[in-house]
């Protein structure tokens, strides 16, 4: 397990730069959500996932989707 960077938290900005590393359901719809922000809400799996819940009214989401499971590899801290 490679060790977390000190912003990989609950309660952390991110914005979804990627999608190389994050599980198959999530990469499926990968163009629809790469350049989202949200905050993370949960460390997941030994600390390799985040699940993260986007910004902005779930109407405007992909799919009406609000959280996803993500790699960290794939995410951006933002600062707040």
């Amino acid at each position: 397990m490679n060790a977390r960077m000190p912003w990989q938290q609950q309660g952390c900005r991110v914005v979804i730069s990627s999608m190389e590393h994050s599980p198959m359901t999530t990469r499926a719809l990968g163009h629809l959500i790469t350049g989202y922000t949200g905050r993370v809400t949960c460390v997941m799996r030994d600390g390799r996932l985040a699940f993260v819940q986007l910004d902005g009214p779930q109407c405007d989401l992909p799919r009406g989707i609000r959280r996803w499971t993500m790699h960290w590899d794939d995410l951006t801290e933002l600062a707040e």
